[in-house]
């Protein structure tokens, strides 16, 4: 099957008929609604990209959790087995592409809106606020008030295929995903968000090289919070202003974060050493 977007058309209503469409279709779920409204115009067309069945093999276990941290355990494994059957299904779609709008509008409107209500059920069960509209806008649309990279990176569906193609490694044929892991277990919104603040990241060797070393590390016994990996991504911006870190291998990039990851820790010791 092809992969499908949206047309200009229909991007432009969607978008500017959104705050009428909250209270009449958004928030009582009515996802038929639109999947109605977009086949009667002919507003679906398909690219270039085949692409795999997916629905059906998304899940969502969280909100079915009372508990606190039982739930967000379940959220992480939730975005790791959801990344990976997304970007799987779609493993043929270009980076530029996925930077598309119309993809993500065309799959969040149709296909993927009732899986969009059940993994961000915490979002209808807000109070009808700004806040619940904004978030519930940023759930359906990508190019939002963020900028369209950043709210690449927000979207919740978006952002599933984004993390997992940051660390696929083609390389490693019997599980090309065995860093998607590494992604959630610093809550894998959030990490992807520091993704979304570097332009580096997007390169495969540097995005690869660090995950490789985080998961290393962790291999090793070393808990690794967010604040290590944003200290990682912002050593690797320091490098990108300084030197053509485009152009080093992922072995490079490897060997760079170990080194800084080294000092790293040894510096957060003698800092907790003199709090005492």
């Amino acid at each position: 099957m092809k992969l499908q977007y949206i047309t200009d058309d229909s991007l432009a209503d969607l978008k500017g008929n959104f705050k009428q469409n909250f209270l009449l279709h958004y928030l009582p779920k009515d996802g038929e609604y639109f999947q109605k409204r977009i086949a009667e115009r002919n507003w679906l067309q398909d690219t270039s990209v085949e692409i795999q069945p997916f629905v059906q093999d998304l899940q969502v276990t969280s909100t079915a959790i009372d508990n606190f941290k039982e739930r967000k355990e379940a959220e992480k494994k939730d975005d790791i087995h959801n990344a990976i059957c997304i970007h799987k299904a779609m493993v043929r779609l270009l980076p530029y592409l996925a930077m598309d709008e119309h993809i993500w509008a065309a799959l969040t409107h149709t296909v993927l809106f009732d899986f969009i209500t059940r993994k961000r059920a915490d979002i209808w069960a807000e109070e009808k606020t700004e806040k619940q509209k904004k978030d519930m806008y940023n759930s359906f649309f990508t190019f939002t008030h963020n900028g369209k990279r950043r709210g690449t990176f927000v979207n919740c569906i978006a952002s599933l295929w984004w993390g997992a193609q940051m660390v696929y490694d083609s390389r490693h044929r019997e599980n090309p995903y065995w860093l998607v892991p590494d992604i959630a277990l610093t809550g894998y919104p959030s990490t992807i968000m520091l993704f979304s603040s570097s332009r580096i990241m997007t390169n495969k060797n540097i995005s690869l090289g660090l995950f490789r070393v985080v998961h290393a590390l962790r291999q090793q016994g070393i808990k690794i919070s967010r604040q290590d990996v944003v200290a990682g991504i912002r050593y690797l911006n320091l490098l990108g202003g300084m030197s053509i870190i485009d152009m080093k291998t992922e072995k490079e990039i490897e060997e760079l974060m170990q080194t800084f990851y080294e000092d790293w820790f040894v510096e957060q010791e003698k800092h907790k050493f003199s709090l005492t």
